[in-house]
């Protein structure tokens, strides 16, 4: 019975060292993929906030036209005016 006492203690160690085993890999690999995922989503935010930097330099650019003189005759003529020397 001793015997028989002993290999069942060594079976129930060696399953819970491989159950034990297993749970740290999946573990790892969820952890791994997490990473991996933060990682992807850090370089799309980077590269959305540039998009909307240069829109917003874009935006600046535009607004300056749309202040200057320039817009300003330039709206006149689509609305039919016609300049005193022509």
């Amino acid at each position: 019975m001793n015997e028989e006492k002993r290999n069942r203690l060594v079976a129930a160690i060696t399953l819970n060292t491989v159950l034990l085993i297993v749970i740290l890999f999946v573990v790892v690999i969820c952890q791994v993929a997490s990473i991996v995922h933060a990682k992807n989503e850090e370089t799309r935010l980077k590269m959305e906030i540039e998009r909307y930097e240069k829109a917003k330099e874009n935006g600046e650019d535009e607004l300056e036209y749309l202040k200057s003189e320039e817009y300003l005759y330039d709206l006149l003529i689509k609305h039919g005016y016609v300049p005193a020397g022509n």
